[in-house]
């Protein structure tokens, strides 16, 4: 192995390191949060928006609502493994912002769905 070839491999290995040791960091300006805590407390708020969201939608669509629930909570999954990826809370907000949005679109949908047909 040559010298060039060791002086890679030590980067790697310490770019693998320290992208492990910051999702164990913690964040003052978060409250102490680490990210893994900070990804879950907005899950935790998105969520809760969308199920006040839906107390407004008829009890008729309450299978339509849980659908659109739980696909919130599998995207916010998966906006949770990029941030895992890279580290950047704030693409994982950017993301769960992106979530509520649709959430609440279909939530609105279901709504006005709802509305017309009972007129």
């Amino acid at each position: 192995m040559n010298l060039k070839s060791l002086v890679c491999a030590v980067f790697v290995c310490v770019a693998v390191w320290s992208t492990a040791a910051t999702a164990q960091e913690v964040d003052p300006a978060s409250g102490g949060l680490t990210l893994a805590d900070q990804a879950a407390q907005y899950k935790e708020t998105v969520l809760l928006v969308l199920q006040k969201r839906s107390t407004s939608v008829p009890p008729q669509n309450a299978a339509e609502v849980t659908a659109v629930l739980a696909e919130a909570s599998q995207q916010l999954d998966a906006c949770a493994d990029a941030l895992v990826a890279h580290q950047q809370v704030w693409q994982y907000k950017v993301c769960g912002s992106a979530v509520l949005q649709q959430g609440l679109a279909g939530l609105n949908a279901l709504q006005a769905a709802s509305s017309a047909a009972s007129s």
